[in-house]
């Protein structure tokens, strides 16, 4: 509606805590954007506006938004949006490919909570494993991009189970490092 009505909105936005609770970002604070875009990616859709505050185009999960208002200021981002791709801006920006499924489990750092309720939703199997750490077991599509992901999270996470995917996964990260050696 707000794109179509050409008017910017406004919303809080929310992460996750390690007690799968809702933690508004900016102390609940209100997000301002120009609604220009929403993409469908890996199950969610993303709303894709121009940030006049930062200057910038962003993306926001939808399901994530809360409190959405229509405001009465015209949109803002039209020069930025005039040569957007979507396509290409949601391929760099999103995505998992599929691969051979396994129950693998994790040991995280507690502020990677959010991440991997965001990857793998609400109803992940998570516990304590002590004060600074949680154990996610998941069932994962295994491919590159799965092991990218978890590159991306670096030493905040570690595969603990199966001991043989812990093993590929050190495969994989030693091809990678032979080829820059």
């Amino acid at each position: 509606m707000a794109i179509g009505s050409n008017v910017q909105i406004t919303f809080q936005y929310f992460n996750w805590d390690v007690n799968k609770r809702q933690v508004l970002r900016k102390d609940g604070a209100l997000y301002r954007v120009s609604p220009w875009a929403l993409s469908w990616d890996d199950e969610n859709y993303y709303l894709i506006a121009y940030d006049e505050e930062d200057k910038i185009i962003k993306h926001f999960r939808v399901d994530k938004m809360l409190k959405i208002s229509l405001t009465r200021k015209k949109r803002e981002g039209l020069k930025q949006f005039e040569t957007f791709d979507i396509a290409s801006y949601s391929k760099k920006t999103f995505g998992m490919f599929a691969g051979e499924e396994e129950t693998v489990t994790l040991l995280c750092e507690n502020d990677m909570i959010g991440v991997v309720i965001d990857r793998f939703g609400q109803e992940v199997n998570v516990r304590k494993a002590d004060d600074m750490h949680f154990r996610a077991r998941l069932h994962v599509a295994v491919s590159g991009q799965f092991y990218g992901w978890l590159c991306g999270l670096g030493e905040k996470v570690e595969i603990i189970e199966p001991a043989e995917m812990r093993e590929k996964y050190v495969t994989y990260l030693q091809k990678i490092q032979n080829k820059y050696s």
